[in-house]
């Protein structure tokens, strides 16, 4: 039976394209462009993760052999080097999605209900080892979620956020679904449907574009992005044609700060990326999350400016900005005290008034679990929540419960005012067959805008499918809840993984 890698190659196979050999000297330049000193793992937790790394839009290598997808509009030039270019929209034919095969391990369960290697934890929360590979990933509704997959083989180097996988069972079952020919991700998707999306991304690794489905993604419109746009790194779609976001030029902003790029704007169109509006921020700041729960107001957070590259930025002392006018003008904010933006920083409002960040505390001291320890200076480090009732003016923190060590939150979802959904890994240490993870996956969940919080754990299953990496357990990466109910995640994994654990507390 055919696994996800050789699906991928079937919709990658037929179409000519530049040789093995060409794509690896590519592959190779960029590695060591990219390959730079990383803060030590046990000191600075912020360490880059395979998710954490494209989750907030790192740039990945084009995919290595186009694929077999015809155009039905759009026409295509030579760039240098022989490098396709765009110079105005292409849409791909309606092709349908191939399932992937289900790794059951002989377990059945009744229709309606996970396929489940174990159940891990109190009914509540369940997991699911047959995933899709590691990705970005997107609820449009409680049934229907999406999975832009890395298929790099390598655990180095550029990524290949070049494959897509839907699910429409509430992710016990997944599928993929064809993407554009030299087509990589730079952001996540964002549906305002269960079928109608949008995402950033790059056409044979070098020109912005931007990708938009009608049908689910069985066929896309790809169109080149204006200069001053740059590359998407967040996109939010209130309706179909209308979606706003964040866009940079390339690159970085410092070596091991995924979450910081350069040259930070707000855009908005309201025509499916046919035309766009653009908007500076401030000159002093590199802005990471931004939050629109209305038309005109806008809540952004992030770091100052003027920092050593090589030391990073201060993420003890963050920004924050509002907008009352869609994004065009903004105005500063007075960050809350007691923590800072840290290294990725997110805002999410559930409506004009009702919004929660993850904040950052460290300070001096000894970090330790089973494993090991740290200790002096900046060694203890953690996350905490704040809350605002005002949009975003004021601001009041809101602390974890001790029974989660020193908590690293990796995504927050807030589905209404009080409810909010916290994902990421706390400093228990768990063994994973042979491996000993310093950390574990943990999902906190307040229905009181975060003055009490339940905590949920997972246990690691018996048994662990081949091609899922042991440190997938260790955190959970992403979460989505489209109903405050109905919730699905998943877990971190390495690149050269091809499944990681898929989490959900839905039904």
């Amino acid at each position: 039976m055919l696994d996800e890698i050789d699906l991928l190659r079937t919709f990658r196979a037929d179409t000519p394209g530049p040789d093995d050999s060409a794509w690896e000297r590519a592959r190779s330049a960029v590695a060591l462009a990219e390959s730079v000193a990383v803060p030590d793992s046990r000191k600075r937790r912020w360490r880059p993760r395979a998710i954490q790394g494209f989750r907030r839009g790192r740039v990945a290598l084009a995919a290595t052999v186009a694929a077999a997808v015809a155009l039905t509009a759009g026409v295509l030039t030579t760039a240098l080097q022989g490098q396709p270019t765009l110079t105005t929209a292409m849409t791909t034919v309606w092709q349908p999605a191939r399932p992937l095969p289900v790794d059951s391990g002989g377990i059945t369960a009744p229709a309606g209900t996970w396929r489940l290697m174990s159940h891990l934890v109190a009914k509540g929360w369940e997991e699911n080892t047959a995933g899709p590979e590691p990705g970005l990933l997107t609820c449009s509704t409680a049934e229907t979620c999406y999975v832009e997959g890395d298929s790099s083989t390598s655990s180095s180097g550029p990524a290949d956020v070049n494959s897509l996988y839907v699910s429409s069972d509430g992710a016990q079952t997944w599928s993929v679904l064809p993407v554009p020919a030299g087509v990589t991700f730079t952001s996540a998707l964002s549906c305002a449907s269960v079928s109608d999306c949008a995402a950033g991304g790059l056409y044979y690794g070098h020109q912005a574009v931007y990708l938009t489905t009608v049908n689910g993604g069985h066929s896309w419109t790809v169109r080149p992005l204006p200069a001053d746009v740059g590359q998407i790194r967040t996109i939010a779609c209130s309706a179909a044609a209308t979606c706003r976001g964040l866009a940079s030029s390339s690159g970085t902003l410092a070596p091991g700060f995924d979450s910081f790029f350069p040259g930070m704007r707000f855009f908005v169109t309201s025509d499916a990326g046919r035309d766009f509006t653009i908007a500076s921020f401030p000159k002093d700041t590199v802005i990471a999350s931004m939050a629109c729960p209305t038309a005109s107001h806008c809540v952004a957070i992030g770091v100052y400016s003027g920092f050593d590259p090589n030391a990073g930025p201060d993420l003890d002392h963050g920004v924050l900005l509002t907008s009352d006018d869609g994004g065009i003008t903004w105005q500063r904010g007075t960050w809350p005290k007691g923590y800072g933006p840290g290294p990725g920083p997110e805002v999410i409002c559930a409506d004009a008034s009702h919004c929660a960040m993850t904040g950052f505390v460290e300070h001096d001291g000894i970090e330790g679990d089973q494993v090991g320890y740290s200790s002096g200076k900046d060694a203890v480090q953690y996350n905490v929540i704040g809350f605002s009732a005002d949009g975003g003016k004021t601001w009041r923190t809101s602390t974890f419960p001790s029974s989660m060590p020193y908590p690293w939150i990796d995504a927050l979802t807030c589905p209404v005012a009080a409810t909010c959904y916290a994902a990421g890994g706390e400093i228990i240490a768990q063994q994973v067959g042979k491996a000993y993870n310093a950390e574990s996956s943990v999902v906190a969940v307040t229905h009181d805008a975060g003055r009490t919080w339940q905590r949920v754990t997972f246990a690691v299953p018996a048994r662990v499918p081949g091609g899922m990496q042991p440190g997938s357990f260790s955190l959970i990466g992403q979460i989505e809840c489209p109903r405050a109910d109905a919730c699905v995640a998943i877990g971190v994994s390495g690149q050269g993984s091809t499944s990681t654990p898929v989490y959900t507390n839905h039904g």
